[in-house]
């Protein structure tokens, strides 16, 4: 990568020859050339970035600048091989060429673009960086958040390919050139932006208050009016708007309109006084501006005085009968003072001449709406605006729902339902509210039909799993009540109303199986809740008990296997296994005995065999299994289960004796003789045990040693 830069051109543009007139600038400018003729270039960039934002127009300030930023950003590629901080030195030369000047500028620098752009690729590509939009645009908003705008604005730039980013890359480009200084940049950038979200209010304040810095009052005006109305009280903008109009009646004392315009300012600042004395001098001015009498009107109106604000819209109804504003706000100030019959009579008026006047229906309607039940204004609304009824209706019921007037909403979805059943919202709405009247099984048939009509629909799908999941608690209360109260087939009764069955539900059934000693079936409700809970050890656990109960212990054992498989530290599967296997040894011990006595021994011994694989130290089934092996004259393996069975045992003393009569019949007669002492130094009885023990004592003592 040495040769990754291979030139760069230092920028030759004609310099220009005007003097700077700001104060500092000569100083700062002249330290940028010291600097930059020293190799110092981080210092060169800093005193002509100084030098720009003390006059932004002066062109020799931003040639010294890119110089600084190219020479920089060349010593990094090419010396410390630091590709990224290059790129961003050329991302800053590109932004003072292509984005910063005029567009005459831009156009003579086309040659040095295209070279300081190529070197910028490299620098990219050398450090594997992500052209992608989304990509370009995060690393603006890093570089900007550290303080390097010129970089980040390039960057942001780069990303107007992307839709998405169009409008947030042209706001934060007007950001940079308003902090750069570049003020008239910045209106340009912001009004870009605006284009592409005329929607946006704060945008549109940021874009109105660079106008406004810039002097083009017209504009900044359109802008903050625009402001108004989304918003109810802009302080900020007020001050602006006001400040603007009384310059402006500075330099026109004698304008009406100006007047006004400050007048209605005051009224919106809540200044009722001082916005009564300019519409008093404006119609003095203007005494035909009908505007400036309705702005009275209005202000009267907004404070509560509505005989003297009817007074002033007398006043232009005389002249202009048939005028519509002065009628609305008439009827508004009747209605509000009581006279709903004079209101409606106006607004009657204004409809026969202008039926499609929506604020005149929306007033009618909200003034009939109070006076009215709902089934009656939804009779009214049918009959008077049949082509908005659903709508109007629509909008009704939402707030018969908002102040929780549950039965009325729902009589009013119907209602927008017959009239407009293409609309899924208003199915979900009216679900939500049969749901909160408890009344889930109309509310699931309200969304089924629903669903049928809208099969992809996702908030109808999820409103179901709402709706049943809410049913399922009211159920599950309900059932839990009769629970607690011990009638038990009530309560299972409710836990098998619940649809669709959950592991809790069929638990709940189960537990009341248990207490009414119905084991069959709580084993069978259990398992159903096994089957929808497969992984819970403590279900499994619970049919193990009820076999172990039942003494089924086959099936006992089975599932407490499968409790401790899912749950390898369940204690109570494990002390229940550990029970059920001891009883399990039991029975077969003792079945094992019976089978001994009636000499069947391949039967005893298999019964044996199977005890001492899961309990290895059973004395007893030791003992039997050694005298089976007598009779089998394998007298060794008889030898080995002895010595076990007493050491488990010591309390199997005839174990002894029995071992020394294998060992004599094996002609071990030294062992036999200790174990023959060993019988006769631990046995009490007097029998022929005991005798033939003493015997055979005497006559192998005089053979051993």
């Amino acid at each position: 990568m040495n040769k990754l830069i291979k030139y760069i051109c230092v920028l030759a543009f004609t310099v220009c020859t005007i003097t700077p007139v700001f104060a500092d600038f000569k100083e700062h400018y002249d330290l940028g050339q010291q600097y930059l003729l020293n190799y110092q270039y981080s210092g060169a960039i800093t005193e002509f970035k100084n030098a720009l934002r003390i006059n932004y127009l002066d062109n020799s300030a931003r040639i010294g600048l890119i110089n600084s930023y190219l020479s920089r950003g060349m010593y990094y590629a090419n010396k410390d091989k630091n590709y990224k901080k290059a790129a961003d030195d050329y991302r800053a030369a590109l932004f003072y060429l292509l984005y910063y000047p005029s567009a005459n500028q831009v156009k003579n620098s086309s040659p040095n673009i295209v070279q300081i752009t190529s070197n910028l690729n490299k620098c990219l590509n050398a450090y594997n960086f992500d052209t992608s939009a989304a990509n370009r645009f995060e690393t603006a908003k890093q570089l900007r958040a550290e303080g390097n705008f010129a970089a980040a604005a390039y960057e942001f730039n780069q990303t107007l390919s992307d839709k998405s980013f169009i409008k947030d890359s042209f706001e934060q480009t007007g950001d940079i050139m308003k902090l750069l200084g570049n003020n008239p940049k910045s209106a340009e950038y912001y009004k870009k932006a605006v284009s592409v979200a005329p929607n946006d209010v704060n945008l549109r304040l940021s874009y109105a208050k660079m106008l406004d810095k810039l002097g083009s009052e017209d504009e900044a005006v359109k802008e903050y009016n625009y402001i108004l109305t989304q918003t109810t009280d802009n302080k900020e903008v007020l001050y602006s708007l006001e400040r603007i109009y009384k310059r402006k009646l500075e330099e026109a004392p004698n304008d009406a309109s100006v007047t006004a315009n400050l007048g209605a300012i005051m009224q919106k600042q809540g200044n009722f006084d001082e916005a009564l004395k300019y519409y008093a001098k404006a119609e003095y001015l203007d005494p035909s501006n009908v505007n400036t009498r309705i702005n009275v009107g209005t202000l009267y109106q907004q404070k509560g005085d509505y005989k003297t604000a009817i007074t002033a819209y007398d006043s232009i109804l005389i002249l202009y009968p048939d005028n519509v504003l002065a009628n609305t706000y008439k009827a508004q100030s009747l209605a509000l003072s009581g006279d709903k019959k004079g209101a409606a009579d106006i607004y009657k008026k204004i409809l026969a001449k202008d039926p499609n006047n929506e604020i005149v229906q929306n007033e009618m309607i909200s003034m009939v709406k109070d006076s009215m039940t709902p089934a009656q204004f939804a009779e009214y609304i049918k009959k008077n605006n049949p082509q908005n009824a659903a709508d109007i209706l629509y909008n009704y019921a939402l707030d018969l729902h908002k102040n929780n007037k549950i039965n009325d909403s729902i009589a009013m979805y119907n209602e927008v339902i017959k009239l407009s059943p293409s609309n899924p919202e208003v199915y979900v709405n009216l679900a939500i509210a049969q749901g909160q009247s408890k009344n889930y099984d109309a509310a699931i048939a309200t969304l089924n039909n629903a669903k049928s009509k809208f099969p992809n629909n996702s908030q109808i799908t999820d409103t179901i799993k709402s709706i049943n999941s809410q049913s399922s608690d009211e159920k599950l209360e309900i059932a839990a009540k009769f629970y607690n109260n011990k009638d038990y087939k009530n309560a299972i009764n409710e836990y098998l109303k619940i649809t669709p069955p959950t592991s809790d539900t069929m638990l709940g059934v189960a537990s009341c199986y248990q207490n009414l000693n119905d084991i069959d079936n709580a084993i069978e409700y259990y398992k159903k809740a096994l089957n929808l809970a497969p992984a819970n050890s403590d279900i499994a656990y619970y049919i193990a008990a009820l076999y172990a109960d039942k003494n089924d212990n086959a099936n006992a054992q089975e599932y407490a296997k499968k409790a401790i498989a899912m749950n390898k530290n369940n204690k109570q599967a494990q002390e229940l296994l550990s029970n059920i296997g001891a009883q399990i040894d039991s029975q077969n011990l003792e079945k094992a005995i019976s089978l001994f006595d009636e000499e069947k021994y391949n039967e005893s011994l298999a019964l044996l065999n199977t005890i001492l694989s899961s309990n290895p130290k059973d004395s007893y089934a030791l003992y039997y299994r050694g005298m089976i092996f007598d009779t089998q004259q394998k007298y060794k393996e008889a030898l080995t289960d002895y010595k076990k069975a007493i050491l488990s045992n010591p309390d199997l003393t005839i174990v002894n004796y029995l071992m020394a009569v294998d060992y004599d019949n094996l002609e071990q007669y030294k062992d036999a003789l200790s174990y023959y002492r060993a019988f006769t130094a631990t046995y009490a009885e007097d029998d022929d045990f005991k005798k033939y023990a003493d015997t055979r004592i005497g006559e192998l003592a005089q053979y051993v040693k």
